[in-house]
């Protein structure tokens, strides 16, 4: 299981604070690769058997995102020994909204004339960051998200 240690009390600029954003990235990073090679080979698979693009990308990413889930995020949905649903439902109707709009994206892309892979793989970077941000959100304060 990845340890997640706090965020430092310096500034949000400070060099510490940078670090601690860089390695938070980094094991994010890892889990995440590991779902990105499933998630691509998945998609390709599913392309290449003749699915169109939304629906080989609303499977592979849901495959992916069920994986990373199992791997390492499922210890975020709990506090202080309890498991938060409120947490757990903003994070399934996140993700469930956003590989909608992602399938219909590369879809429209493929439309395009795009290569599947290409258009898959181009879109990572903002799709990594934008979930990358959205789980710091999600997981700071997770106590606003319990039930009292």
């Amino acid at each position: 299981m990845l340890q997640i240690p706090d965020i430092p009390a310096a500034g949000l600029l400070s060099s510490a604070s940078l670090r601690w954003h860089a390695g938070r990235a980094f094991r994010f990073g890892i889990v995440s690769g590991a779902g990105l090679a499933l998630d691509l080979t998945l998609f390709l698979t599913l392309i290449h058997s003749g699915i169109g693009a939304f629906a080989a990308n609303f499977l592979s990413s849901g495959t992916a995102l069920t994986f990373v889930y199992l791997a390492s995020v499922r210890r975020v949905f709990r506090y202080q020994g309890q498991f938060v649903a409120g947490l757990f439902v903003v994070y399934v109707l996140y993700h469930f909204c956003g590989t909608l709009l992602v399938s219909w994206v590369i879809s429209r892309l493929v439309h395009e004339g795009a290569a599947p892979a290409l258009a898959k793989v181009g879109i990572l970077p903002v799709t990594f960051a934008v979930n990358y941000l959205f789980m710091g959100w999600l997981t700071a304060n997770r106590e606003r998200w319990a039930v009292r």
